[in-house]
């Protein structure tokens, strides 16, 4: 019997195994670190890394209003978050703002040169995606983003994580 059809047959499938199961964890893990090597590389030829793309992205999509919001969204540091933010406002592509009500309160926002880049930005992490998704078919994708979304979910209803990708709780 075939793994496939082991796994259509069981209304329930978990690992027999802790090492089963943490091999998952070892697959996500490599899975994350191939995409964001490949989006290095890819985002050098801007002066870039991805861990910058993703505050951009943030910033962009109004996910993230503060280096707080940043930090607790992409679950990096208050140290390495004013490290991003410095190179990224020294490149012209964020700008800090005091509040308006709040003198306190630091605001993000996309510089009018980080606007301009970011299309091209998101190009290249949507052709560094495609790449890491070659020869999948559509119904497998749609597939592994359920069973992705799934963990997610299951990691905020245990409380692991305070915001939601799938918008199941944010």
């Amino acid at each position: 019997m075939s793994r496939r059809s082991a796994v259509k047959a069981e209304p329930r499938v978990t690992a027999q195994s802790p090492q089963e199961r943490l091999g998952v964890g070892y697959l996500l893990g490599r899975a994350r670190g191939s995409l964001l090597t490949g989006l290095d590389a890819e985002l050098e030829r801007f002066g870039l890394n991805g861990m910058q793309f993703g505050v951009l992205k943030h910033l962009a999509e109004g996910a993230a209003h503060t280096a707080a919001d940043l930090c607790r969204r992409m679950h990096y540091d208050t140290g390495s978050m004013t490290r991003i933010l410095d190179r990224l406002e020294a490149k012209g592509l964020v700008r800090r703002e005091r509040g308006r009500e709040d003198r306190r309160l630091v605001l993000l926002r996309l510089a009018p040169g980080g606007r301009v880049l970011l299309p091209r930005l998101l190009a290249v992490a949507a052709r560094v995606l495609e790449g890491h998704l070659a020869g999948f078919s559509a119904a497998e994708i749609e597939a592994l983003k359920n069973y992705l979304g799934r963990m997610i979910d299951n990691g905020q209803a245990r409380g692991d994580n305070e915001h939601s990708p799938t918008g199941a709780r944010s």
